[in-house]
């Protein structure tokens, strides 16, 4: 564990001077906020497979069952246990690196919150993390028990309701224990966004504002929920400083969404993703356990202590696969940009409103190709830009 102490300290030394000193950032700011979130990003991304490493070599994955054992004899309360311990050392291992980004988001202004309500969100982000890892542990134990060869199979099988679920669930009983929701105001802005909802067939859509500036100064709106659960939703730092023509291009961006059905085909897209990625974690724990059972006095692949190597593998492969979903999200974008483009007479605002947004979200304007890879969910904001520049000049020119 010295030498992974001692080269992840490396790793931080280039990362952090390679970020601040020699990273080409394009930004509207005068400012090298998205150059820290880089580094901050990039510091916590081997955090996870550090700690279920040391729990492997280390031996304190035994030496956890081995305690929560003297606790209780029942199965399902030692995996809680178990991923209770887990959980907290992922916080805790992440605390720091948390609180620099809490103070740099702090001293460039596009953070307002206060720590106390920081620290809860934090601790409730780690409170759904460990109830979602407990049920997943407690349905991987079972599974892999009764089926030994196809548990792989069957773990894929129930990922579809669990989304399903999440999806419909969260905006209406999740979101609110973190955000306050009310119903958008009567106004030429609601007038005009009940107008566009109705010509593209979302007539009676619930549209709501979230009290988003006593946290934060950046801009958002979002289209979240599918079915009756369909909602659009504001930022109140977007009503409050961005024009309506800016604030209409970025809801038909949503919207778009919406018609072209991206929820489901994200659900579709996942489903698939999750598939080889059940498949290659099995193939790889079957032969990875078979040669390191007899050195860590592993008995079955379901036991508590075996856990951490089938985490670790899970994990690896996820950040390895998101270059993939990273891909797959900024088509889905560019094809809601190309809705908005089409939907929008007048693009000038258009272009103004991704000037502000990234103005006051100090972003990278244009990642390099590896940091885009690994972070980028939307194409950046130099290329929305160029899109709707490129079609303004069509237009002009026809």
């Amino acid at each position: 564990m010295k030498k992974i102490g001692f080269t992840y300290i490396i790793y931080l030394i280039c990362i952090w001077n390679y970020f601040l000193f020699f990273y080409p950032l394009e930004t509207f700011s005068n400012s090298n906020y998205a150059a820290l979130a880089h580094a901050v990003f990039f510091s916590k991304l081997p955090l996870e497979w550090i700690l279920l490493y040391g729990l492997i070599k280390s031996n304190w994955a035994s030496k956890w069952v081995s305690f929560i054992e003297t606790i209780t004899r029942f199965e399902w309360l030692k995996t809680m246990l178990f991923s209770l311990l887990l959980v907290l050392g992922y916080g805790i291992i992440r605390l720091p690196f948390n609180l620099v980004w809490f103070w740099i988001s702090h001293r460039e202004g596009t953070s307002l919150q206060p720590l106390g309500d920081w620290f809860y969100e934090m601790g409730l982000d780690l409170f759904f993390y460990w109830i979602m890892l407990t049920l997943g542990l407690i349905v991987v134990r079972l599974v892999i028990d009764r089926f030994k060869r196809t548990w792989w199979l069957i773990l894929w099988s129930l990922t579809l309701p669990i989304v399903v679920f999440v999806v419909y669930v969260q905006p209406v009983w999740i979101d609110p224990l973190y955000e306050d929701f009310t119903t958008m105001e009567q106004g030429p802005l609601r007038t005009a966004i009940e107008d566009f909802t109705n010509e593209v067939g979302m007539e009676n859509t619930t549209l709501l504002q979230v009290n988003m500036s006593e946290k934060v100064t950046t801009f958002n709106a979002y289209v979240t929920g599918i079915m009756s659960n369909a909602r659009i939703v504001l930022w109140d730092t977007t009503l409050q400083g961005m024009e309506q023509d800016e604030i209409l291009f970025i809801l038909a961006h949503e919207i778009g969404h919406y018609v072209m059905h991206h929820v489901y085909i994200g659900v579709a897209g996942y489903l698939i993703l999750s598939f080889v990625l059940f498949f290659l974690a099995a193939f790889i724990y079957d032969r990875v356990w078979l040669n390191v059972r007899r050195q860590n006095n592993y008995k079955t692949k379901n036991e508590l202590k075996a856990l951490p190597l089938l985490l670790l593998i899970l994990s690896m492969l996820l950040t390895v696969s998101q270059p993939i979903s990273n891909y797959v999200s900024r088509q889905i974008e560019v094809s809601a940009d190309e809705y908005a483009i089409e939907h929008t007479e007048n693009l000038a605002p258009a272009v103004e409103g991704y000037y502000r947004m990234a103005t006051q979200s100090r972003s990278d304007i244009n990642p390099v190709f590896w940091v885009k890879w690994m972070r980028s969910s939307h194409p950046s904001i130099k290329e929305r830009i160029m899109r709707v520049e490129r079609e303004m000049e069509e237009r002009e020119t026809n």
